[in-house]
């Protein structure tokens, strides 16, 4: 795939050549040039979602935007397929499918992990990434966030403009994954107000709370006519329904993965993001340039892997001392000062 593999292999036959008909210089039996562009075969990357879930202005978008960046800038040839949440079986095929037709395959979500983890041993000469997983597979780069850490911050953020007193969190399965988030934020929450009054509830027990907006905004509107004043949600497609209970309520929302400040400028109070696209283009990179590390890799806040979002759609929300606050607890836990938990302290009912 790189240039100078091919290059590597023309000297290779030529050498060969030489030995066999006795040729007096190399570079009679090699080419002068090097390869044209039309020569040099482009990687074949399949990106996997979980579902039909890319346009959710969540999780999915951001490995999307990953992906259609890289076919722009590093020419991969680029193929993007959609699993299906309520049926392993049919979605273990398409990860097998693309196994045979890919030289890179990305996969996006903990559900898929123990799929994953039954195909990519399978064909070890394919390499995989995954994300929010962690595998330990020779042929799989297991990508994960530190996402308590970022939940951390904004659930800061949500104490500091929570006029109530009493916060909200939802989330899209009751899963360790998402009890990570909750631990941050609760965490956050209670370095700023130890004594708010913090309501946490799951749309459901598994991943299929990712894709039901009604019941997220019937979750999210009982919360808000209780009192609650911020809501942040790590629900998937889900969150659309939070979103419209804030907007019929005007009151707060935090978004979760990728930048959503402009879904809804003064309601959308921040949001936590995570580079998913720069780790995907950072992989589909090292893959080309022939430098696929595979293991487990963690990101958070001290490398950028996950941080809060402020720009001109929620700047107006947020004062210079509610930055400054925020600022001083992300250097006490890049400094090691605070440790940001990862569990929660009790498990739900």
């Amino acid at each position: 795939m790189k240039r100078t593999r091919v290059l590597r292999n023309l000297i290779l036959m030529g050498i060969g050549l030489l030995l066999i008909c006795g040729c007096e210089r190399i570079q009679d039996v090699i080419p002068t040039e090097p390869p044209s562009e039309m020569e040099i075969t482009p990687l074949r990357v399949t990106m996997i979602y979980p579902s039909d879930c890319v346009g959710s202005a969540a999780y999915c978008d951001t490995f999307h935007d990953g992906v259609k960046t890289s076919e722009k800038e590093l020419g991969i040839t680029l193929t993007e397929v959609n699993g299906m949440e309520n049926d392993p079986i049919a979605t273990e095929m398409l990860i097998r499918d693309a196994a045979q037709n890919s030289e890179l395959v990305l996969i996006a979500g903990y559900q898929m992990g123990d799929l994953l983890a039954r195909v990519a041993p399978e064909y070890p000469d394919v390499k995989f990434a995954i994300f929010d997983v962690v595998l330990d597979i020779p042929n799989v780069a297991s990508v994960n966030y530190q996402s308590n850490e970022g939940s951390f911050l904004v659930g800061a953020i949500a104490a500091l403009k929570s006029e109530s007193g009493k916060i909200g969190y939802i989330g899209g399965a009751d899963v360790p994954l998402l009890q990570e988030f909750e631990a941050g934020y609760v965490a956050g929450i209670y370095a700023i107000n130890p004594d708010a009054e913090v309501t946490v509830e799951y749309i459901s027990k598994d991943a299929t709370g990712f894709g039901q907006p009604e019941k997220a905004k019937e979750l999210a509107l009982a919360q808000y006519e209780s009192g609650v004043d911020v809501i942040y949600v790590a629900a998937g497609g889900s969150g659309q329904g939070v979103l419209e209970a804030a907007q019929e309520r005007q009151k707060f929302i935090i978004w979760v993965d990728s930048n959503g400040n402009h879904l809804a400028p003064g309601l959308v109070l921040t949001s936590m993001t995570k580079e998913i696209s720069a780790s995907v283009l950072r992989i589909i990179q090292e893959t080309v340039e022939d430098n696929f590390m595979a293991g487990i890799r963690y990101f958070g806040i001290a490398d950028g892997g996950v941080s809060y979002a402020v720009d001109e759609h929620n700047q107006p929300l947020l004062s210079d001392e509610d930055i400054a606050t925020v600022e001083g607890l992300k250097a006490k836990v890049i400094a090691g000062e605070i440790v940001v938990p990862n569990t929660v302290s009790l498990p739900h009912e």
